[in-house]
């Protein structure tokens, strides 16, 4: 297992592996996701609870060697956020009150996330100590974010809170690892995402995963991020042809997104957590090559 490079300035595949790995730990109960999360190096843990708005929503919160995570859980039944009222855009200040107006964004997402962020701001209180608590600190832990399905949306928006949004207290985050991300934002709030955080967020996508193409473009929702795609062939790729001949097969509602997904079970196959942790974990030396 790699050691977790807390200081890392661009991607990591090490770092990719364990945030994967935390994602799978995030799908446990509570008991043995602390368990999965020490064996990972991890000794602060927090468990949160995310079910206001969707159903078995849960994330971790663990602290490291010099930094913290969050990891979030994606839900386990898709109707519980693929909906048509769901994913209604609003802007991000509706969401996030006296937030800058940098666009629109999707209204269950931002819900979820707004609503929960008492919690996640007190597990966050807890593993990252204050100067008196730790006079000797010379800097405090680097925050990461990691989320898998509904969960690594919800990760790319506590990234863009925590970066743009005043009442959120002001955090560098350093990485922003997602798996299976549905999209989360108009092109005006993912333009403005990406002006700051593009860098640092990284979008994994494998092979036919239906997922990362919902919601859909001709409803002006577009991606952000830096995006791996694992080909047929299980090799990881930036710019990906078989990525966007897959496109080509355009999704305009979500009844068609449960046509297809109910008689393709390679697309249902492709947003397993499972898979995409363990692609993360034999692709490393084809990750570690990549150039960003």
């Amino acid at each position: 297992m790699p050691v977790f490079d807390a200081e890392a300035p661009g991607f990591s595949a090490g770092n990719a592996l364990i945030l994967a790995q935390l994602c799978e730990a995030a799908y446990l109960d509570q008991v043995p996701a602390r368990a999965a999360a020490q064996q990972l190096g991890l000794t602060g843990f927090i468990w949160i609870d995310l079910t206001e708005h969707f159903e078995d929503v849960y994330a971790i919160a663990a602290g490291g060697a010099g930094f913290v995570v969050i990891a979030f859980r994606g839900t386990k039944d898709f109707n519980n956020w693929m909906t048509d009222l769901q994913a209604t855009p609003v802007g991000f200040p509706w969401i996030f009150d006296r937030g800058p107006d940098i666009g629109d964004i999707h209204a269950g997402f931002g819900h979820a996330l707004r609503d929960a962020w008492p919690k996640i701001q007190a597990a966050l209180d807890g593993l990252i100590p204050t100067p008196d608590v730790a006079p000797g600190m010379t800097q405090p832990p680097t925050l990461w974010l990691t989320g898998h399905s509904l969960g690594g949306a919800l990760a790319v928006l506590a990234g863009a809170a925590f970066s743009m949004w005043s009442d959120a207290p002001i955090r560098s985050v350093n990485g922003i690892y997602t798996f299976g991300q549905p999209r989360v934002g108009l092109y005006e709030f993912c333009g403005n995402y990406d002006h700051l955080l593009s860098r640092k967020t990284f979008r994994f996508v494998n092979n036919q995963d239906l997922v990362p193409r919902v919601p859909f473009r001709g409803w002006d929702y577009a991606d952000l991020g830096q995006m791996i795609h694992f080909d047929s062939s299980g090799e990881p790729k930036l710019q990906s042809s078989q990525w966007s001949g897959f496109l080509s097969r355009a999704l305009q509602s979500f009844k068609e997104f449960f046509d297809i997904a109910g008689h393709t079970q390679s697309d249902v196959r492709d947003h397993d957590i499972n898979g995409y942790a363990r692609l993360v974990q034999t692709q490393a030396p084809a990750l570690s090559a990549l150039k960003f």
